[in-house]
């Protein structure tokens, strides 16, 4: 009997992982063609997969035009008057902020960091800000510590001289800490 539940759970763990990746990409195809299907539809110009087509082609279509001098200032200013207005502002501020940690500046998530603890401990974080205001004292950097498992997190404040950056990509960093160490290069 032992043998026999031994056997399901590893079929188990091996279907699991590649199920729910589908899962994941069929609800994201879903979701994606559904954005513009309704618009295609009256058209008449729809079928399965065209509305992706046409999400990715509206996705580079705001790059390309946000990458423009002109048009990049004047979404600098829609930004800018979106987080003015009351709650509005607020929710799209954080996302906003949210969004931009992982991208490849030298903020956010791409700055892995080892943090000296007391009695030989250490910590791995992410350095988010390395810079003095109200709430970094001078001689301090914020670090977040992410839980592993999930993207909860801790953020703490450590002195500059306990914390040593660490040389490697904010993927591989990501996977490392959030599968808990079991998964590394």
């Amino acid at each position: 009997m032992k043998k026999i539940i031994g056997v399901f759970l590893k079929g188990l763990f091996v279907l699991a992982p590649i199920v729910l990746t589908f899962y994941i990409l069929y609800k994201m195809f879903l979701m994606t063609d559904g954005l513009f299907k309704g618009l295609l539809e009256k058209a008449g110009l729809y079928f399965p997969g065209l509305g992706v087509i046409v999400t990715l082609g509206v996705i580079f279509l705001v790059g390309l035009i946000a990458s423009n001098w002109v048009t990049s200032k004047l979404l600098n200013y829609l930004d800018k008057l979106l987080i003015k207005v009351p709650l509005l502002g607020s929710i799209y501020g954080i996302i906003k902020d949210t969004v931009n940690s992982f991208s490849g500046d030298k903020k956010g998530f791409s700055r892995l960091v080892l943090v000296n603890m007391s009695n030989d401990l250490k910590l791995l974080g992410f350095l988010t800000n390395d810079e003095e205001s109200t709430f970094i004292p001078k001689g301090y950097v914020a670090v977040y510590l992410m839980q592993s498992m999930q993207w909860a997190g801790n953020l703490i404040l450590v002195p500059k001289d306990q914390v040593q950056l660490i040389n490697v990509s904010s993927e591989e960093a990501l996977k490392f800490i959030a599968s808990a160490g079991l998964l590394s290069k």
